[in-house]
């Protein structure tokens, strides 16, 4: 079992003073509670970083909460990389500003990646309508498909995909990010999140995590993830998330067929399956691009040179969609 002591969490957040206390009070009725809590303000408009420090007055008898302002270009990336430089924990857990951690979330994490090598361990999620309270998706791993997966135990009580976890993560189920445990060490080792990403930062992180060492999870539901008109994973940035999902297909493709990968290293099939994800993110990005009118199609066109796939650009059904949606009448 990983102590307490070193779990430090972290919350980027931006305008999120309607959500914020909630968080941070989910945080300190944890079972097993961090030695601290980061608020890193990703800069807010809204009074943020000014609720975050009444919170943690306020809390400080349960919870040790620090403030940080984002030392890098603004989004979650950077923000958490703020955090994550600064701290002195061995394992990081990440928590969204609008997100809400179920009060065993610490200790069945904390139970399950003491298994030896891992850097990454997660459990489930369900999505609840921020307006209602109402549970809109009960079981984010059912519904990723990931617990249909070939998985063993271990003797710490978590699974572990059986052949690469790499592999299977890349080809679909996503990782919850607010029920995650990260092993700091293995973070910086990775290169940190990419702070040229606004969207599917997470993913790509995770997944040069699974090429450092062991990936285990939990069918365990841990965290409860709020939906909201404000949501960056809403569908209005559903073009952001594949191109995050193209720039990483190519960057773990470049990884895989380079002689010396280190400090990665991916497994025998990886390779592999970099090449059959590579055409499938180049098709959906574009796909997307091509509904988001003619400057977006642009930028997914040179994309998909940059990955050799060019050719797919010229489609001519994409093509006469990007045309149509920069055509289309306003309002």
């Amino acid at each position: 079992m990983i102590p307490a002591s070193a779990i430090e969490v972290v919350v980027p957040a931006h305008d999120a003073a309607h959500f914020l206390r909630p968080t941070l009070e989910a945080i300190a009725a944890q079972t097993r509670p961090p030695a601290r809590v980061t608020v890193v303000d990703d800069r807010s408009t809204d009074g943020t970083p000014d609720l975050a420090e009444a919170l943690a007055r306020e809390l400080a008898p349960r919870l040790a909460i620090r403030l940080l302002r984002n030392a890098g270009p603004r989004g979650p990336a950077a923000a958490r990389n703020t955090a994550i430089r600064a701290s002195g924990a061995a394992w990081i857990a990440l928590c969204d500003a609008d997100d809400l951690l179920l009060p065993d979330h610490h200790a069945t994490l904390a139970a399950i990646a003491a298994a030896p090598g891992t850097t990454l361990a997660f459990g489930d999620c369900s999505l609840f309508d921020g307006a209602t309270g109402a549970t809109l998706v009960p079981s984010h791993h059912a519904k990723s498909r990931l617990l249909e997966l070939p998985a063993e135990a271990t003797p710490e009580g978590g699974l572990r995909l059986r052949g690469s976890s790499f592999a299977a993560l890349l080809r679909g189920p996503r990782v919850p990010t607010s029920a995650s445990f990260l092993h700091r060490d293995a973070v910086m080792r990775a290169g940190l999140f990419d702070e040229a990403m606004m969207f599917a930062e997470d993913a790509d992180l995770f997944l040069r995590l699974a090429w450092l060492g062991g990936v285990v999870f939990t069918d365990r539901c841990i965290a409860r993830k709020r939906v909201h008109p404000a949501n960056m994973s809403g569908e209005a940035n559903r073009a952001g998330f594949t191109h995050g999902d193209l720039v990483t297909r190519v960057r773990l493709r470049t990884i895989a067929r380079s002689a010396d990968p280190a400090p990665f290293r991916p497994g025998p099939d990886d390779l592999a399956v970099c090449e059959e994800m590579v055409p499938r993110a180049v098709r959906a990005h574009l796909y997307d691009a091509s509904r988001a009118g003619l400057p977006a199609y642009a930028e997914a066109a040179r994309l998909a040179r940059r990955a050799g796939l060019g050719r797919l650009a010229l489609a001519p059904r994409n093509l006469a969609r990007a045309l149509a949606f920069a055509l289309r009448p306003l309002g």
